[in-house]
């Protein structure tokens, strides 16, 4: 357990710096600009119009990088990792069409792709020891930690 801790947080780490980056550089903000406006076609926004609340941005892709890393590490099927990520997808989609009606800016791109690269990359590193290849003969051996009985 303690190694999949470790794991955890290399992997929230490794995914959140360079979003983070990619907030400074301006990527997302013109996303969120973008949507901006898009938003008004799509739906019936308040008055005032909608304003972004960057703690909010930064709090969601911190923390669902951390959970899907997680997720990514102890679920056991694969059909359930995904399926996890797809959930997560759909739920982040209602959340910017509610926050949107009322009057916040959430740009979901953000918080979607860590989510899906911390997800995918442990996934990578959960299924990493469990299959070693012999060489020259590609046939699977089981490592002692899958072996059964």
């Amino acid at each position: 357990m303690d190694r999949n801790r470790v794991t955890l947080m290399f992997i929230g780490i490794l995914v959140c710096v360079p979003i983070l980056a990619l907030y400074q550089f301006g990527l997302f903000p013109e996303l969120a600009l973008w949507l901006e406006k898009q938003l008004p076609r799509l739906l019936v926004l308040p008055e005032g119009g909608v304003k972004t609340s960057l703690i909010l941005q930064y709090g969601y892709y911190t923390l669902f990088a951390f959970i899907s890393a997680w997720a990514g590490l102890e679920m056991r099927a694969l059909w359930q990792k995904f399926t996890f990520l797809c959930g997560l997808t759909y739920l982040t989609l209602s959340l910017t069409v509610t926050l949107a009606w009322m009057g916040i800016l959430f740009e979901p791109f953000s918080g979607l792709l860590a989510a899906w690269l911390a997800g995918l990359v442990s996934v990578m590193v959960a299924d990493a020891g469990k299959v070693v290849l012999k060489p020259n003969t590609m046939t699977e051996v089981l490592t002692p930690e899958t072996k059964e009985g």
